[in-house]
């Protein structure tokens, strides 16, 4: 791709950065772990007084708006975890999160400029880190660049060959002891999702099975938490995961365009979860399993009565992604 950054690219890039793992749903609960978070967050509060974390909480502020500010502002934070109210340091974290996505456009068209993503793409190495490419070059304005956006709160990925930085949500998870259980969970699903982007220019990089874990990861935070904050941008991704789980991408669809056949590792791959967690109460996966009746009964073919299925149960929209 050209090293220009549209503004439709942006905001696919943003809904692809916007689970906790099932496996630890599954262990301990959602819900368990809320209970501990919540625990935590009360006996850290028993040792602050509101006023002192007011001030905190005002000094931070003042940071964060300051020219460049997100570097001091997520320093000045991540010393004082424990010396705030769970109330303050949630509201900290989302407005730390607010004004890295509000910086992350300048920033890319920083990266995006043809002769910085040339010295870049010259030692850029697979799966490469910010700190990985400034260990490798001389070039003092590109290794300032490049550790301004790592401590700004982003890493770098490789999309459609060009270097880009996406927001690093695993940064936020240092705070997850004392948010409130809502926030640590939008945080670790968030981090799920930039850790390894779901899609790239129309193709699914992840598999069957991960793309079920986490529909149902934001599925149980939709319910845990139905008036959060950050119920919006879960819902999005939601939104996003229903359409990769029964329609595909361009580029990967769920049923071959020319056999009309639906892809063999992704039967394999939606039964095995659908047995896996029979006794799991998920409506996703209940639909899930509905669907796999109609597609098993026209012999994972894409029928009119497949088809007809969608039509009523999943039905695109203009702005549906595929």
């Amino acid at each position: 791709m050209t090293p220009s950054y549209p503004s439709a690219k942006r905001n696919r890039l943003r809904i692809i950065m916007t689970a906790t793992a099932l496996a630890l749903l599954l262990q301990s609960g959602v819900a368990g772990t809320a209970g501990v978070a919540t625990a935590t967050a009360s006996n850290t509060e028993s040792k602050v007084t509101t006023n002192s974390s007011k001030a905190i909480y005002t000094t931070f502020q003042s940071k964060l708006k300051q020219k460049n500010g997100l570097i001091a502002a997520d320093a000045y934070l991540s010393n004082r975890i424990t010396q705030v109210t769970s109330h303050h340091l949630t509201l900290m974290v989302l407005q730390l999160e607010n004004a890295r996505l509000k910086s992350l456009t300048a920033m890319t068209d920083r990266m995006l400029v043809p002769n910085v993503q040339a010295k870049i793409m010259k030692i850029y190495q697979w799966n490469d880190t910010f700190t990985g490419l400034m260990k490798r070059t001389q070039d003092s304005s590109l290794q300032s660049l490049l550790k301004e956006a790592r401590d700004s709160g982003y890493k770098l990925v490789m999309i459609e060959g060009s270097l880009y930085p996406i927001m690093n949500y695993s940064a936020f998870q240092k705070y997850n002891t004392n948010l409130k259980p809502d926030i640590s969970s939008y945080m670790n699903i968030m981090a799920t999702e930039t850790k390894k982007i779901p899609a790239e220019d129309g193709g699914l990089l992840i598999g069957y099975q991960e793309i079920l874990l986490r529909a149902i990861n934001q599925e149980r935070f939709l319910e845990l938490y139905p008036t959060s904050n950050r119920v919006k941008q879960v819902q999005n991704l939601l939104d996003s995961y229903t359409m990769y789980t029964f329609y595909g991408l361009n580029n990967t669809p769920l049923f071959d365009y020319e056999t009309n056949k639906m892809m063999p590792n992704a039967q394999k791959g939606y039964t095995a979860v659908i047995q896996r967690l029979a006794t799991v109460d998920s409506p996703f996966l209940d639909k899930l399993a509905s669907f796999m009746d109609v597609v098993s009964e026209a012999k994972y073919e894409k029928t009119t009565a497949v088809e007809a299925w969608l039509d009523i149960n999943v039905p695109l929209t203009d702005d549906s992604s595929r």
